[in-house]
């Protein structure tokens, strides 16, 4: 299977107190999050059922048409798989058990900080990612990748990646060809804060499109986004 063309992730937020939805959209944004906002239950359900790039929704829960507990039944009823974080100032113990028995992700009470709302963010994507299956093997171009044996060759020719390379080419496999940014790598491949600010990830990415990229000057594999990161392009998920 070939993958489509790539995408950052992507966040519905939905809140009726604008300020609060705009501010959450700000956040993510400056932290390369793609971020759709709608302030009813109606219009995020909406944007649930019909939009199949969404990676998380944050909800309040006292919201006009629907509630969010009510866009979280609805969710349950189709087999909606999407991972939600319920915002609300609803502080009872009795209203988080209830939001997180409705089938949400985690609950965020208001106010918070960004640094917790990044934090919250970043842990569900995280575990809904690892919920996926890792590639087994792919093929990128002429090169035959085997994750599981750790081997690559092109035609009868070993190709070497160093260990950290073979995590970021992993991960990008796993990802199916998305933008990934750099904070991403340095959170989920290179285990270091995302707002370290390093040339790490440009050093293995060059290492690894000069051994994939016949012409690493023109690469057609491992592709830079300006100011985002770096995606896997023109490949195959053979297992």
């Amino acid at each position: 299977m070939t993958y489509p063309e790539s995408r950052v992730p992507h966040v519905l937020v939905a809140d009726d107190e604008w300020h609060i939805a705009k501010a959450i959209e700000h956040t993510l944004a400056r932290h390369d999050y793609k971020v759709t906002v709608v302030n009813n239950g109606e219009d995020a359900l909406r944007n649930i059922q019909g939009n199949y790039a969404l990676d998380l929704a944050i909800l309040d829960i006292v919201m006009p048409r629907l509630s969010g507990l009510e866009v979280l039944d609805h969710m349950q009823n189709y087999g909606s798989k999407l991972p939600v974080i319920i915002v609300s100032a609803k502080v009872r113990e009795s209203d988080r058990i209830r939001g997180l028995k409705a089938g949400a992700d985690d609950y965020l009470i208001k106010p918070f900080s960004t640094q917790e709302l990044l934090a919250r963010v970043e842990a569900v994507m995280r575990r809904s990612e690892d919920a996926k299956p890792l590639p087994r093997k792919i093929r990128v171009g002429d090169v035959d990748i085997n994750f599981e044996k750790a081997e690559a060759h092109r035609d009868e020719e070993a190709i070497r990646f160093t260990p950290m390379e073979w995590r970021m080419l992993r991960y990008m496999a796993f990802r199916r060809g998305a933008v990934i940014p750099r904070p991403e790598f340095n959170m989920n491949v290179l285990k270091i804060p995302h707002d370290i600010v390093t040339r790490t990830v440009d050093r293995h990415a060059f290492a690894i499109r000069s051994k994939l990229d016949k012409d690493p000057k023109q690469p057609h594999h491992i592709l830079a986004v300006h100011g985002v990161g770096y995606r896997l392009n023109d490949f195959e998920w053979i297992a």
